[in-house]
């Protein structure tokens, strides 16, 4: 699909990968995804339990998830899927006074991975001190060189220390960050940095070893039940955030922590509300575990939908 132009004769258009591009900046997307999250707190969104299919034979899974923010011109129902390691997917953007079909975005994965990004940078940036310039990542996927590029967007990131379960894909994300201007190392877990960003597809805690410093925990991999990146015992006296209460209740490390008895269930407060400047009183530590919301989804769609030239407005 990329570079795909929009379908022409009255058949419902479709964006590729370039168009779509030229639309969705950093700057627009943090900011729809900032605004998403804002009006999710303040229950000004609509947004349906996500759906999950798993394909164990292909190494693969396929998120569903629809949202809609209140007074956006559309929503929207996307699939994301990831097989072997490779994303895909796309968005239908839905006319919210309608309900035609407006478009569909042919972004194999893209804005899925950057609204991802969007969100744990805002919520890292956001608690983690502003003398921090050196982060952890776990993971050595996409996401992981993303949550930190994008991090970096927003304050200055000069270490970054690498965990992966394959040391070679740990040496390629280390050049990945040396390609972007950022030292970075293969040493997570001896390094303890005060800021840990987790992006993997655990199903058993991540080596505690790496949170011994930290003062602020990222978590955007344990999005659908089954999976556990952070140790139950790291949410102990912390300051809990969550994009969404329930699904980070139901499958979140929020989740798992509450179950094991070390959290009150009502002990999360929204990202929206801390994105807001509302600063509760810190913990021992504090946590972001972010499952994806599909009101940023549709925000973000909406914002590249309605950023193309007429007639698609």
């Amino acid at each position: 699909m990329a570079g795909q132009a929009p379908m022409t004769a009255g058949a419902l258009p479709v964006l590729g990968l370039t168009e779509i591009a030229a639309i969705a900046t950093p700057e627009v997307i943090f900011d729809a995804v900032k605004q998403a999250l804002i009006a999710h707190s303040e229950g000004r969104t609509s947004v349906p339990a996500p759906m999950v299919l798993e394909f164990p034979d292909h190494a693969g899974d396929c998120h569903v998830k629809a949202g809609h923010v209140t007074g956006s011109p559309h929503f929207a129902v996307k699939i994301a899927s990831t097989f072997a390691s490779v994303n895909n997917g796309l968005i239908l953007v839905v006319d919210a006074i309608t309900g035609a079909p407006a478009a569909v975005l042919a972004d194999e994965g893209m804005l899925t991975a950057w609204r991802t990004a969007a969100a744990g940078a805002l919520i890292t940036h956001a608690l983690t001190p502003s003398d921090i310039d050196e982060v952890s990542v776990l993971g050595t996927g996409e996401q992981a060189l993303l949550q930190v590029t994008w991090l970096r967007k927003l304050r200055p990131i000069n270490r970054v220390h690498v965990w992966g379960r394959r040391p070679e894909a740990a040496d390629r994300l280390c050049q990945a960050f040396e390609n972007e201007g950022i030292t970075a190392h293969p040493d997570a877990l001896e390094a303890g940095a005060p800021c840990v960003i987790t992006t993997t597809a655990a199903r058993s805690p991540l080596p505690v070893e790496a949170f011994r410093n930290a003062v602020h925990i990222t978590g955007v991999g344990t999005d659908m039940p089954g999976k556990h990146e952070l140790a139950v015992e790291l949410f102990e006296n912390a300051l809990v955030v969550t994009d969404d209460h329930a699904q980070c209740l139901h499958h979140g490390d929020f989740g798992n922590a509450v179950r094991a008895g070390v959290i009150d269930p009502t002990a999360d407060h929204a990202v929206g509300i801390i994105l807001q400047d509302h600063r509760p009183e810190r913990g021992t530590r504090s946590i972001a575990d972010l499952t994806g919301v599909g009101a940023t989804d549709a925000a973000v769609a909406s914002v590249v939908l309605t950023g193309w030239p007429s007639p698609l407005r």
